[in-house]
């Protein structure tokens, strides 16, 4: 099994980060190959709409050239892609949104025929951060997470929101071992 995580926290050493490096030293430990993307340090260009993409049949075809097209060649050969990002009004930071945007070129729509998309078999799945009521906050990311999957015909396995602030250490075993059972529990979805 292969995982593609993307991390969307927008500054070293965030809480985010350290959440998902829980969850991914257990997808680890348990024998998954694991990619990991810190978007903060990728060059990720905005959508602009022109939808070209959609007429390459073969591959991601966007015609913006940046740090994207190596992160879609992951995902397309990764089983479990995991979204992670701090919740910014909301939804996601800003390169995690654009990423998620330009995602969109997967999705390919032939003459004369049904529109598909180049993922068949990825599992989506959300780590997501809050400062308070996270499971409220995290709720619009992980309904759009779970749209994206929809829309390309895969699974959205869920999501593991976490307080943001106050930790203190009983707070961090709560948390630490709720980013474990999550790692578990996507493991579990393939089998």
């Amino acid at each position: 099994m292969k995982a593609c995580v993307l991390l969307g926290n927008t500054r070293e050493k965030s809480n985010t980060e350290a959440v998902t490096r829980i969850f991914i030293d257990e997808l680890a430990a348990k024998g998954v190959e694991v990619k990991i993307f810190s978007l903060r340090e990728k060059n990720i260009k905005s959508c602009v709409g022109c939808d070209a993409c959609h007429s390459v049949m073969d591959s991601f075809g966007c015609v913006l050239k940046d740090d994207v097209q190596e992160i879609a060649g992951e995902i397309l050969t990764s089983d479990l892609v995991v979204f992670s990002s701090p919740i910014y009004t909301w939804y996601a930071t800003p390169p995690l949104k654009a990423l998620m945007d330009r995602l969109y070129a997967f999705t390919k729509y032939p003459e004369n025929a049904d529109a598909f998309n180049l993922m068949k078999k990825q599992r989506f799945a959300l780590i997501a951060t809050s400062g308070e009521k996270c499971k409220t906050n995290c709720d619009l990311l992980s309904k759009g997470v779970k749209r994206m999957a929809k829309f390309a015909k895969l699974s959205y396995i869920g999501y593991f929101a976490a307080l943001d602030k106050g930790y203190e250490k009983s707070t961090r075993k709560k948390v630490a071992d709720g980013a474990r059972a999550f790692a578990k529990k996507c493991i579990k979805s393939f089998k």
